[in-house]
């Protein structure tokens, strides 16, 4: 099975509408998310089509808090082919993401997620 560039899926999701936020103001456009995402990296935004000030994480031991709640965000995860990170719930319960490299989602709702593990 082909893999899909994050480019592309980024292009994608752009040509969707997801980059323009509620407010009428433009978020990062795919080619800008993308250098803004290095590669190795997962990146968290607080608001949809990879908008605002993002939790970028590289380190594998690099648990971090999600300070986001009663919003939906996107995520970018650009690291080592296979690489998912896990999205950690109240009371304990989780979910992975995609196996990276380049998979991306224009919208999770923060409000449910505590914290986030890379990998």
């Amino acid at each position: 099975m082909a893999r899909t560039s994050l480019r592309k899926k980024l292009a994608a999701l752009a040509a969707t509408g997801v980059m323009a936020l509620g407010t009428g103001v433009l978020a990062a456009s795919p080619a800008e998310a993308a250098v803004a995402c290095p590669y190795e990296y997962f990146c968290a935004y607080p608001q949809p089509g990879f908008g605002g000030d993002p939790i970028m994480i590289w380190r594998c031991d690099d648990v971090r808090y999600v300070p986001w709640t009663g919003t939906n965000g996107s995520w970018i995860n650009n690291q080592t082919p296979g690489t998912r990170a896990r999205f950690i719930f109240a009371g304990g319960s989780s979910a992975y993401t995609y196996g990276a490299y380049s998979s991306v989602s224009s919208g999770v709702n923060w409000s449910t997620v505590y914290h986030i593990d890379p990998c």
